[in-house]
Order: C-alpha cells, then sequence, then structure tokens
C-alpha cells in the first residue's frame, strides 16, 4: 500500500513538472506586447506620445488567441485589449507639455508625505479622499499617493495644489 502512495506522488510531480513549460507558454509576452503598442504609436517608451513607462512586469495575462487590439484613447492614454479573453491594460502614455507649462511643471506642487484630495469623477458622480503623496512632484506628474503607510499605493496624477486624480482614461 505504501508502494502505491510513493508511486502516484512522484507520477503527480512528474506531471506537474511537465506541465510548467505548457503553463508558462500560455501567458502573453510583456515585452512583445510593449513592441507592438510601440510600433502602433511610433514612439518609444519615454518619448512624447510613447509609453509613459514598461507594461507592469507582475501581470500574468492568458496568452490571446489573436493579436491583441490596440487603441488611442486621447493623447494620455493607450489600451491594449484581448476582446476573446475579455482583459485589458491601460498604458499612460508622455503627453506633449504646453507652451506656458513647462516651467510650472518642474515646480515641485506637491511633496512626500504632504495630505492631498484624490478626486476622481465618473459618470456624473464626484467622489473625494483624503491620501498621502509618497513622492514630490509637478503639475501633471503622476505620483503614488496611499491612505495610510500601510494600505497599497495608487498611482494618481497631480492637477493642482494638494490635489491629484485618477490618469484619464
Amino acid at each position: 500500500m505504501k508502494i502505491w502512495k510513493y508511486i502516484y506522488a512522484s507520477g503527480a510531480a512528474f506531471c506537474w513538472l511537465a506541465a510548467c513549460p505548457a503553463q508558462a507558454q500560455s501567458v502573453e509576452s510583456l515585452p512583445a506586447l510593449e513592441e507592438q503598442l510601440a510600433q502602433f504609436l511610433g514612439k518609444s517608451q519615454g518619448e512624447v506620445g510613447g509609453a509613459r513607462q514598461a507594461i507592469d512586469g507582475r501581470l500574468r495575462l492568458k496568452k490571446c488567441p489573436q493579436l491583441p487590439e490596440i487603441e488611442k484613447r486621447d493623447e494620455g492614454m493607450a489600451v491594449i485589449r484581448c476582446e476573446p479573453l475579455n482583459w485589458r491594460i491601460s498604458i499612460a502614455l508622455v503627453k506633449q507639455a504646453a507652451s506656458g507649462s513647462s516651467s510650472a511643471k518642474s515646480q515641485v506642487v506637491i511633496k512626500r508625505g504632504q495630505p492631498v484630495l484624490l478626486i476622481v469623477r465618473k459618470d456624473g458622480f464626484l467622489v473625494s479622499r483624503q491620501m498621502e503623496a509618497d513622492r514630490n512632484g509637478g503639475l501633471g506628474d503622476i505620483i503614488p499617493v496611499r491612505a495610510n503607510r500601510k494600505s497599497p499605493p495608487i498611482m494618481a496624477e497631480i492637477i493642482g495644489e494638494g490635489r491629484v486624480s485618477l490618469p484619464s482614461t
């Protein structure tokens, strides 16, 4: 009886190890998505009109059975999506600096540790919450904010002195 337990356990471990390469191939390649986005936008990451930062490497998206669709929502946001599997990623883009706002953007409007008001507007509703800035930033910068030291950060765009908002979607 004991021998069957060992045979079963070793067989299950072998099946699990054999399935790992197949499972790894069923995950979407994030560098490939970034390359498709750069080709679609015609701009590299960090350039004006290109992605602001790389796609979060912690994402594990199922491989899309077709080529993922890329759509530019406005000058500040692009979306990569897979309709058959119902997943999508919003990508913040580097915006063109307005002619008079370059000096305003270089000024620090919010300092690390400063209390800020997070404002969210959606479908005619406005919700606000007191948060704390995790980083210094100027007008238009995206910084992490949190409700308290133990809560996870939320990325928010600075829209004024002591005011942040979720990046436009």
